[in-house]
């Protein structure tokens, strides 16, 4: 039995009473049924929206070649990239960061520093590849992989691209936000 006791086994197993035990079951069932905790249908409702969401952004208009002298999308994510890395600063010098600020038992804070700066690097690090090879791929320097096409197209809706989210802060914000954001952090 469920915990609310919607989901049992029927006590008069004969065809009728059981086929109208089913009849006044839930047409959407509960996520106990499965054996889930109630933010379950959270959960789901959350993948449903951002996939909703996503599916919307990719059937907006997209910079097609030719005509007018518009710009075509693989110009205009070149534009967006080097944008990006001139306003990109160096890594932190962790060599610097280790003789400036040791890890001691009384200053937990340095430690803090020190995690910190290491993941802002290694984020700032695949960042910077990114975007360095997604300039080369559209120039047909090198293979455009599906992880440097995901960055293109993420770039061209506006999206932060997934390699970035991975080794990232939690974040919700668009591109543009976004970079606004880790800069404002890096500068921090």
């Amino acid at each position: 039995m469920s915990s609310s006791g919607v989901y049992c086994v029927p006590v008069d197993t004969t065809q009728s009473a059981v086929l109208g035990f089913i009849r006044k079951l839930p047409i959407n069932p509960n996520p106990e049924i499965f054996g889930l905790h109630e933010n379950a249908n959270i959960t789901k409702g959350n993948q449903e929206t951002m996939g909703l969401l996503n599916g919307a952004l990719l059937t907006q208009t997209q910079l097609k070649a030719g005509g007018g002298g518009a710009d075509t999308s693989g110009s205009k994510v070149i534009e967006i990239a080097k944008d990006i890395l001139n306003k990109l600063p160096a890594d932190f010098d962790m060599e610097y960061v280790m003789k400036n600020y040791p890890v001691e038992y009384m200053n937990s804070m340095n430690t803090v520093l020190r995690q910190e700066l290491i993941r802002f690097n290694r984020l700032t690090s695949v960042v910077r590849e990114s975007l360095k090879n997604v300039q080369k791929a559209i120039k047909g320097l090198v293979v455009m992989s599906s992880e440097l096409d995901e960055v293109f197209k993420s770039m061209l809706i506006g999206k932060v691209p997934q390699a970035w989210a991975a080794k990232s802060y939690p974040s919700l914000k668009p591109l543009g936000s976004y970079v606004l954001d880790l800069l404002a952090r890096l500068a921090y």
